[in-house]
């Protein structure tokens, strides 16, 4: 079913707000993931074992869940401007800053501080979102602003690919080269952010009063319509689950996609391109995802992304791991903006931040569990199929623990 079309007030937020968030979100995952493609020479100039890096790849994810709560909390007290501009900025010269080190624990490091800088950022867009758009509409807003992520991919990985190609020049790697031309990005944007978005609609000096009253009443009857706060505690716990299981198999793909193509004999070069398809085909199923209105898709594209991870474990070859990692995004990428819409329509406004924080929390627990597990079970096996099967078991029970709610919630 197609979702019904937006109406001028909204199609004038989302040609204000959405680009330019999206432009920022490519710009911070990048720099999360980036370590993907660096990893092909750093490994070995520093000589990090698959361990290490699968372990370093997630440690990330640990400062990110120890402080996104309170990120949030902060962005409430502080402001979506001043905050996301201050943490992109920081971030910015953290990811820089990897560029300079020369030991595992210093590495380690590098992505624990990122972690922090990163936390409230994505937790506090989706949170930001919940001040300008009622729940009916922020499946198809989600999903255009998360296309960050596959654009970020597709552009990202032959870019990375061809920086590493500067190796020895100014007497630097390939993958110092990387961090520091992928990481100014951040700075520049953030110092841009503090003028170009506001805190609210409240704010925004380009809605006039009218639209301004438009907008609280609209989300006024959004708040009417919620779930009481037992309910909606029990709705939270099975989304930290689902988003736990979802976020292995997303980080498992992201961080360990180079790795694995390069192992079946795949160039560096080459590799970034395989990885841009494998995400063009991840972006058109998250537009696909951006036409529905209802959540009944969801648990199958759960089973669609176990599937391609089943298919790269079964493969030996680079054209049938790429076609399994493409069907792998297309079901990961799909369900992402779902989910978030289907967990925040359940969610009031006062405890929305909080109780999205949370959600993200616990996925990035995941996030930390799937590339670290890939890691250690290569170095167990000498293999990546244990990891893969893994992953895809994971994505496969989250299948079946969204199947009723999705179907009950579907509109």
């Amino acid at each position: 079913m197609s979702p019904a079309p937006l109406s001028p007030l909204y199609r004038k937020i989302a040609w204000r707000l959405v680009p330019f968030l999206m432009l920022l979100y490519m710009v911070a995952f990048l720099d999360r993931v980036n370590i993907s493609f660096a990893a092909l020479t750093m490994n070995r100039d520093l000589g990090i074992s698959e361990s290490v890096y699968g372990f370093a790849a997630g440690v990330f994810f640990l400062s990110y869940c120890l402080f996104e709560v309170p990120a949030n909390l902060v962005l409430a007290q502080l402001g979506a401007r001043r905050w996301l501009s201050i943490l992109m900025v920081i971030w910015g010269f953290v990811s820089m800053g990897t560029a300079f080190v020369h030991t595992e624990a210093a590495y380690i490091g590098a992505r624990f501080l990122l972690g922090i800088a990163e936390s409230g950022f994505y937790p506090g867009v989706i949170y930001y979102f919940t001040f300008w758009l009622p729940r009916a509409m922020r499946t198809r807003m989600l999903a255009l602003f998360l296309l960050a992520v596959p654009l970020c991919n597709s552009i990202g990985s032959p870019i990375s690919a061809h920086i590493l190609l500067l190796n020895k020049v100014a007497n630097m790697r390939g993958w110092q080269w990387l961090f520091l031309l992928e990481g100014m990005p951040a700075v520049i944007l953030g110092i841009a952010a503090w003028f170009l978005l506001a805190d609210g609609p409240w704010s925004a000096r380009w809605l006039s009063s009218d639209e301004k009253e438009q907008i609280i009443d609209d989300l006024q009857r959004d708040e009417v319509q919620q779930p009481d706060s037992g309910k909606q505690g029990l709705h939270v716990a099975r989304d930290c689950v689902i988003y736990f299981l979802w976020s292995s198999g997303n980080y498992g793909l992201t961080f360990w996609l180079p790795k694995i193509l390069t192992g079946v004999g795949a160039s560096n070069l080459s590799t970034g391109w395989w990885a841009t398809v494998t995400f063009g085909f991840g972006a058109l199923a998250m537009l696909w995802a951006s036409r529905r209105r209802g959540f009944r898709a969801l648990p199958y594209l759960f089973i669609a992304s176990s599937a391609g991870f089943v298919a790269v474990g079964l493969g030996h070859s680079a054209f049938v791991a790429v076609a399994g990692f493409s069907l792998a995004a297309m079901g990961i990428l799909a369900s992402l903006p779902m989910f978030w819409s289907l967990a925040a329509s359940r969610l009031s406004g006062k405890a929305a931040g909080a109780a999205i924080a949370l959600v993200n929390s616990v996925g990035a627990v995941g996030a930390f569990a799937g590339p670290s597990a890939m890691g250690w079970l290569h170095d167990v096996t000498h293999h990546y199929s244990a990891g893969l099967w893994a992953i895809a078991a994971a994505m496969a029970l989250g299948g079946g623990l969204v199947y009723r709610e999705s179907a009950r919630s579907a509109s």
